[in-house]
C-alpha cells in the first residue's frame, strides 16, 4: 500500500490547517486590542460602533414630516455604550458619561419640548450595576448623576414646560447611593414637585424582575387577586403595587449600542415598539430621533392580536 497521502487527507490537512490559523488570528486580535470576551460578532459591531461614532456630524437635519398625534406618549430610554464612547477616544468612564447626560439633556427637548411625548423613562442604573461596578467607576458616575439631577432645578425649560422630574428605583439598593446623589435628587424632585403636565423618570438603581416579585408580594399581602376574564386580563389591582404602576405603558423603547432589553420595565414594556441601535448613546443625534420615531409611526402595532 502507497504511503503517499490521498487527496481526501490533503483536503482534511488544509482544513485542518486553516482553522488553526483562524484560531490563531482571532486570540492576537483579542490580545491586541484587549477584549473582553463579547464574541467576536460583538465585538466586531462595536469596533463599527466607534468608527461610525468618530465620523463627523452630519451638517443637516433628517426630520421627516410628523404630526404631534403621531409621536408615542411614552417613550423608555436605554442610554448605553457610555463607556466604549470614552475608551475609544481616550477619555475616562466619567466624561463618557458626562458626554452622554448631555444628550439626555438633548433627548429631552426633542421629545417634551420641541414635541407632544408626555412621559420619559431613563435607565441610568441596574440594580447588578451597582453590586458589580467598580468603585472608581461608580464614583464618576455618581458625580455625573449628581450634576443632573441638580441642574434640573435650575433648567428654565424644564421649569417653562413644567416637567416633573422623579427618581425610582429599589429602596434597598437606594440606600447604598452615597449622600451626594441622594441629596441631589431632593433638590431636582423638591424644583418640580408640583408640575403635572409631563413628567420624566429616573430609573436608579432598578430591575424589571424585582419590580414585578415586589409587586406580587404586596399584592398577596392585601388578599387581591388578578381577576381574569374571556375578553383579557384586569391588572388594575396589581399595577397599583408596581414601582411604576401609576405610568402609562411604554409606546416606544429606544436602545442605543445593544439589542436587548436588560431588565427594563419588562411589565410596562409588554406591548411596546423597540428600536435598537449599533450606536454608542453620546453619539445619538437628532436626526437618529426623528428617524426612531418615524420607524415608529410607520409600525403597525398590534397590542398582541
Amino acid at each position: 500500500m502507497s504511503d503517499e497521502p490521498t487527496i481526501t487527507d490533503t483536503v482534511i490537512d488544509n482544513l485542518i490547517t486553516a482553522k488553526d490559523f483562524r484560531s490563531n488570528v482571532i486570540r492576537r486580535f483579542k490580545a491586541r486590542n484587549k477584549i473582553e470576551p463579547l464574541g467576536v460578532r460583538q465585538t466586531i459591531l462595536n469596533k463599527m460602533g466607534e468608527v461610525n461614532a468618530m465620523a463627523p456630524a452630519p451638517k443637516f437635519l433628517i426630520k421627516p414630516e410628523l404630526e404631534q398625534d403621531d409621536f408615542p406618549s411614552h417613550i423608555a430610554l436605554t442610554p448605553d455604550g457610555n463607556r466604549r464612547w470614552a475608551n475609544a477616544r481616550g477619555l475616562t468612564v466619567g466624561e463618557g458619561y458626562a458626554n452622554g447626560a448631555e444628550v439626555i439633556k438633548d433627548f429631552r427637548k426633542w421629545s417634551m419640548v420641541d414635541n407632544s411625548v408626555d412621559t420619559l423613562s431613563v435607565f441610568l442604573m441596574s440594580t447588578e450595576n451597582i453590586e458589580r461596578r467598580p468603585e472608581d467607576e461608580l464614583a464618576q458616575l455618581y458625580t455625573v448623576f449628581a450634576d443632573f439631577f441638580n441642574g434640573v432645578a435650575e433648567n428654565d425649560l424644564v421649569h417653562q414646560n413644567q416637567i416633573r422630574h422623579e427618581v425610582r428605583g429599589n429602596e434597598d439598593a437606594m440606600e447604598m447611593l452615597p449622600d451626594e446623589v441622594l441629596d441631589s435628587i431632593n433638590t431636582m424632585e423638591e424644583a418640580t414637585d408640583e408640575y403635572q403636565n409631563k413628567r420624566m423618570i429616573f430609573l436608579l438603581p432598578y430591575g424589571g424582575r424585582d419590580e414585578i416579585i415586589n409587586a406580587a408580594r404586596r399584592t398577596s399581602r392585601g388578599d387581591s387577586r388578578i381577576e381574569v376574564s374571556g375578553t383579557g386580563e384586569d391588572d388594575t389591582e396589581f399595577r397599583d403595587n408596581l414601582l411604576l404602576g401609576d405610568l402609562s405603558d411604554v409606546d416606544l423603547m429606544i436602545r442605543t449600542s445593544e439589542r436587548r432589553i436588560s431588565n427594563f420595565m419588562l411589565y410596562e414594556n409588554a406591548y411596546a415598539e423597540f428600536v435598537f441601535l449599533d450606536k454608542m448613546w453620546p453619539s445619538y443625534t437628532e436626526s437618529d430621533y426623528y428617524q426612531n420615531i418615524y420607524s415608529y409611526v410607520n409600525r403597525d402595532r398590534r397590542y398582541g392580536v
